[in-house]
């Protein structure tokens, strides 16, 4: 096995870590005398090894990571951090308790789906974040400063990061770049979503690092807020005209590659719920 993370310089004190093993992206902030991590990916031996990398590396310890949110790729590889301070939006926790990841039933059914799961899963912990904050929250070293902000918007606990010294922007599950996003958690606002991206692109931004796909910018941004908008008016159109979730019409912006089926069923199911409530 390879006992080392790639790391991904994108810019002088910013590292992003897109790796197979830990599922989703994870990232860091490489301050002066301690980094900060973004996310901890799915399998905590990857995890691991994700930590071992960055401290290894830029010999300094990992003294905060930033849980974006509560999906189990983001969260089920936490153990290897647990002795840091880990900290999230204030809603990450009642997300984290009500989630149906966590039941045994859950773990025994992804154990039978993937059978390699079952040499990962024994060492998954339910950790919450002993920090939690409400709409923002900063830290500091020296005279450096990593802005976080409690958005919402892909959940109700969704929190994105921002570096300003370098322009670079931790976007969580916010972006998923050069695919079809995952806008179908239940606890889903499509107009925080929206709002959210419309703010990233008033803000100096260089590079986004995402949940999921490679390193990206501000035309990324673009796309996916044109997708989210597209997808809100074909929402709109289909309630109105009494039809079904699935009669939504997908917008033509990412394709819907096997992978993304789930995806859309999902996200069209949630969609139209929150705005036959909210229209």
């Amino acid at each position: 096995m390879n006992n080392s993370i790639a790391l991904q310089q994108v810019s002088k004190s910013t590292v992003a870590a897109i790796d197979p093993r830990l599922t989703s992206n994870c990232g860091a902030i490489l301050l002066d005398d301690f980094i900060v991590a973004i996310d901890a990916g799915m399998r905590p031996f990857a995890a691991r090894i994700f930590r071992e990398t960055l401290e290894e590396t830029y010999r300094r310890p990992v003294k905060y990571v930033c849980v974006t949110h509560y999906h189990q790729d983001h969260v089920f590889g936490l153990s290897p951090f647990k002795d840091v301070t880990l900290f999230g939006s204030a809603q990450i926790a009642e997300n984290l308790r009500k989630s149906p990841d966590w039941s045994s039933q859950a773990f025994e059914r992804r154990k039978k789906e993937d059978p390699t799961a079952a040499e990962w899963l024994d060492a998954v912990e339910f950790i919450i974040p002993s920090v939690l904050f409400h709409q923002r929250m900063e830290i500091f070293n020296q005279d450096q400063v990593i802005e976080f902000v409690h958005s919402g918007g892909h959940s109700s606990c969704s929190v994105y990061g921002y570096y300003p010294d370098e322009k670079i922007l931790f976007s969580g599950d916010l972006i998923f770049a050069g695919m079809f996003p995952f806008a179908g958690d239940k606890t889903c606002d499509p107009e925080k979503w929206i709002a959210t991206l419309k703010t990233w692109l008033t803000m100096d931004i260089d590079h986004v690092i995402p949940g999921h796909g490679p390193v990206t910018g501000l035309d990324e941004v673009h796309r996916q807020l044109e997708f989210l908008e597209v997808l809100k008016q074909n929402t709109l159109k289909a309630i109105t005209a009494g039809k079904n979730y699935a009669d939504i019409d997908l917008p033509a912006v990412y394709p819907v590659t096997e992978h993304a089926r789930w995806f859309a069923d999902k996200t069209q199911r949630q969609w139209y719920k929150f705005y036959l409530k909210n229209q």
